[in-house]
């Protein structure tokens, strides 16, 4: 790859014009509708790569004013945006048995592990990207970490002794983080720790990095951006370039969890799983029918 693309270039300042905002307005749109969910980050890294947005700050800005445009005018659907940054605690409750047995019988969902020896997790960077991933993840019923960067000692080791009282022998971590220092620091001290924990606790622990690999940003051409050399441990990063999870297309992304997990998974078996749980479904809507009326 041309090394000039890894820097970008200062960009000054202009008004758009009423075509450019109109073609920006389009263009988050339809990105938004057609690869959703999606966050504000991955739609201004799409349009850099479409030329609608310079690569700065500034670009940002703009999209991110674009998607609130077009979320409040209703061209955009509030939850094609996905933002797992913030959120709220609140205890679910329900206005009586009737309310409570229809919401059980809808969100039953079964365990597709519950007797399987080995467990798959997936571990992610930033939390910001958990809306994006989570279609894959819970459609093969496996649990989602964000790490927010540099997993805490709590988090990993509980997640061992977890795989543990569940019987797993064997835990598969599978995980996606940014392509710089940082980014695959927190990737190999999750690993490290987790292996070490899962010997004293007997679980085997085995890693499968899904992303950000150099492999995705050459043959995918993803945007880059000039690697921080603050630090000791910036100044060791082989690359004068980063890139962020947030540069791979969201349906990729989910693609690639997705081929990950049909391995563990196969359609086959989950689809059997799936014909009992609505068995199961239809039991529970009878059992409680009948609760619901006293």
């Amino acid at each position: 790859m041309d090394e000039n693309q890894y820097h970008t270039n200062p960009t000054k300042r202009t008004r758009a014009t009423r075509e450019e905002m109109q073609e920006r307005a389009v263009f988050v749109a339809e990105f938004s509708e057609e690869f959703a969910p999606v966050t504000v980050r991955q739609v201004f890294y799409a349009a850099t790569v479409h030329g609608i947005i310079e690569k700065t700050e500034d670009g940002y800005s703009k999209i991110q004013q674009a998607c609130l445009a077009g979320r409040r005018n209703g061209s955009i659907h509030y939850h094609h945006i996905t933002d797992n940054s913030r959120s709220f605690y609140q205890v679910k409750s329900f206005d009586g048995l009737a309310n409570a047995s229809r919401s059980f019988a809808y969100t039953y969902k079964r365990d597709f592990w519950a007797n399987s020896s080995d467990g798959v997790e997936v571990w992610l960077e930033k939390e910001a990207l958990a809306g994006v991933v989570s279609p894959a993840t819970t459609e093969y019923r496996v649990r989602l970490v964000p790490t927010r960067g540099f997993a805490s000692e709590t988090i990993v080791h509980n997640a061992v002794l977890t795989a543990k009282e569940e019987g797993r022998d064997r835990l598969f971590v599978l995980t996606l983080y940014d392509f710089d220092r940082s980014g695959q620091d927190a990737q190999a001290a999750i690993v490290r720790r987790m292996k070490d924990i899962g010997e004293e606790m007997g679980v085997e622990v085995i890693h499968q990095k899904l992303a950000l690999t150099l492999h995705h940003i050459n043959s995918m051409n993803l945007p880059t951006r000039p690697a921080k050399k603050k630090s000791s441990a910036d100044k060791n990063w082989p690359y004068d370039f980063a890139v962020e999870l947030d540069a791979m297309p969201p349906q990729v992304l989910r693609d690639i969890i997705t081929d990950a997990l049909e391995e563990h998974m196969p359609t086959q078996r989950r689809e059997a799983f799936m014909q009992r749980e609505e068995q199961e479904k239809s039991v529970i809507r009878m059992a409680l029918s009948d609760i619901a009326d006293l």
